[in-house]
């Protein structure tokens, strides 16, 4: 992948006469990339930042929205079109087989676009490409993920697997430096699957620097509340460190003892603990406690080929197809954390629990090509701020569908590389274009089977004898609503017919229609009018094809005027004629313009 790496960090030295080439303008676009990318990762952090959320469409298939999410390289990952997908469809889905969950993965993808000739180069590599489309890729892993790099924040927590059978994980999590004398949470991921039984677990072990409640022998007991229905739990336990001055302690005195019980199943285990912790013994040793927990930027840059774990999907496979009984957003909770304080570009408000006193939400339901929208608008008067979301709805697709048989006759006893058609059929969709598939039937009536495509790729005696070795294609009539179909015998075939199922479908409703129906236009009012020079004018926009009904407004000339956002112009005062331009919010290439004459 390009771009992958950040460092070292060069930017390009002008000087007259300097000759440019294509590694200077590459040399010049990696820095600033690699800058930004380098402060998203160290400053921002990891994960979506909005959106992507991953639902339950139906027991085949799943939705997931539009969103932002930064990778663990700092690069952008933007989803800009909501998806809709089976399992089949997903790069990966080979590996489901044999397995019961998977993740949904999201990563940084790049494609050349627009190919275009080189001139003055050698035939070989006359063809280059003019652009690079940033995107993403979409995966499914059934991979225990890294769960150093998703739980140890760069070195923050130390993470260890307690438990990984039967479907069922544990995970501990430990904050790598603590204060002297201060409580500090010792946390633990749950992870199962959706159809396993109510999970329990004792974890207890003992402690010469750390305290619970009940002292040095430290103990913890989880049991599951079947009745939140989640597949992934977070446990807290409070500990208290000792008071010593700035030392690195091991987490436990000899090994821990963990009982896991599911259902009836009962795992008895003796562990190994690996974490340490460093005590800080008072505040003065808190920059060296800030230290340890930023770690270098080794540790910040860490885990590049992380990918975002968008969703865990829980499944059944049945038949020749997937069921999906659950899924799961975020399971790791890769979300990039907001950051504390106010930001320089909004400031609302300086404390939101003491100023805001209403807070309302408004929600519209976009065509499916446009970009999602927010907005919010915040009322000091009344301390109030008003939220507006404009969502895209999902892209849907009407088919007429229609199948039948028809009886291809075998003549000549000779048929090896014989070719047979059958007469026209009418496939009763009407005129225009039709996909067609075709299968050919055989067997008995109590073992049926249906051949798809060249029935001489099972050869194999395995297969036996009774698949017939024919291939079969189709000629649609677009203009007569009919096709036929052709068969070629690769081998001796028995019989006089052949019993070809045909199946075929249309698109009643395809989405340029849809589109060419709704297309944004705009109408300015006045077209052209006269005005003296500093007069005033207030200029109306009707905008069609979308449900909103705002514009951007601008003056195309340089010292024209001004207009507000209202569409109240205001001439120079130099006399001329110059350009009004209305674009629609919807659609920024939907716009018109209107003239006005300035006069002395």
């Amino acid at each position: 992948m390009k771009n992958k790496t950040l460092f070292p960090l060069e930017r390009n030295r002008y000087f007259h006469g300097k000759m440019l080439t294509a590694r200077d303008f590459d040399t010049e676009q990696n820095y600033n990339n690699n800058k930004r990318r380098l402060i998203n990762r160290c400053i921002l952090g990891t994960g979506v930042v909005c959106g992507l959320g991953v639902y339950l469409n139906d027991e085949t298939s799943f939705s997931m929205e539009t969103g932002l999410a930064l990778d663990y390289s700092g690069r952008e990952i933007a989803v800009t079109s909501p998806i809709i997908r089976k399992l089949q469809m997903v790069e990966g889905f080979e590996s489901l087989a044999g397995h019961e969950q998977a993740y949904l993965c999201l990563e940084y993808a790049e494609q050349m676009r627009e190919p275009v000739n080189n001139i003055g180069v050698a035939d070989s590599e006359s063809q280059q490409f003019n652009k690079i489309e940033e995107g993403y890729r979409l995966s499914l892993d059934t991979c225990e993920p890294d769960v150093e790099t998703l739980l140890g924040e760069s070195g923050k927590n130390q993470v260890q697997v307690l438990y990984a059978s039967r479907g069922l994980a544990i995970y501990q999590i430990v904050p790598a430096a603590v204060m002297a004398g201060q409580e500090f949470s010792l946390r633990f991921m749950v992870v199962k699957g959706t159809e396993l039984p109510q999970v329990s677990f004792e974890y207890s072990f003992q402690s010469d620097y750390l305290k619970s409640a009940e002292g040095d022998r430290i103990k913890m007991v989880f049991n599951e509340d079947q009745n939140l229905k989640r597949d992934i739990h977070i446990v807290e336990y409070t500990l208290r460190a000792a008071s010593i001055s700035d030392m690195q302690v091991p987490l436990a005195k000899g090994p821990a003892a963990l009982k896991v019980r599911m259902g009836d199943i009962i795992d008895q285990i003796e562990l190994s603990q690996k974490c340490a912790v460093y005590i800080c013994g008072s505040l003065s040793s808190y920059e060296k406690l800030l230290d340890i927990q930023a770690g270098s930027l080794d540790k910040q840059m860490s885990g590049e080929d992380t990918p975002i774990y968008l969703a865990k999907i829980d499944y059944v496979y049945a038949g020749n197809t997937y069921i999906l009984r659950k899924i799961t957003g975020l399971p790791f909770g890769q979300r990039v954390a907001a950051l504390p304080g106010k930001s320089a570009g909004n400031q609302f408000f300086t404390n939101p629990v003491e100023d805001i006193k209403k807070v309302t939400t408004e929600t519209e339901i976009l065509k499916y090509w446009q970009k999602p929208e927010i907005s919010a608008k915040y009322n000091p008067l009344k301390k109030s701020i008003d939220f507006h979301f404009g969502i895209p709805s999902s892209e849907a697709y009407d088919y007429a569908t229609a199948s039948g048989i028809v009886d291809v006759r075998l003549s000549g006893a000779i048929r090896v590389n014989g070719r047979y058609v059958s007469d026209e059929i009418s496939h009763n969709l009407g005129i225009g274009d039709v996909s067609l598939n075709f299968a050919v039937e055989f067997g008995n009536s109590e073992n049926r089977k249906l051949l798809f495509g060249n029935g001489d790729v099972f050869s194999s005696k395995n297969e036996g004898k009774d698949i017939p070795k024919v291939e079969v294609a189709g000629i649609l009539y677009p203009d007569s609503g009919t096709f036929r179909v052709g068969i070629r015998c690769l081998d001796h075939v028995e019989g006089h017919f052949l019993k070809v199922r045909w199946f075929a479908y249309k698109v009643t409703r395809d989405s340029a229609s849809m589109r060419a129906k709704d297309i944004v236009t705009i109408k300015i009012k006045p077209e052209i009018h006269k005005i003296k020079i500093l007069e005033r004018i207030q200029y109306e926009a009707e905008v069609s094809g979308t449900a909103d009904k705002r514009v951007l407004w601008s003056v195309q000339d340089d010292e024209g005027g001004k207009i507000d956002q209202n569409g109240l112009y205001q001439a120079p005062s130099t006399a001329g004629t110059y350009e009004i331009v209305a674009a629609s919010s919807a659609d920024a290439e939907a716009k018109t313009s209107a003239f006005v004459i300035v006069e002395d």
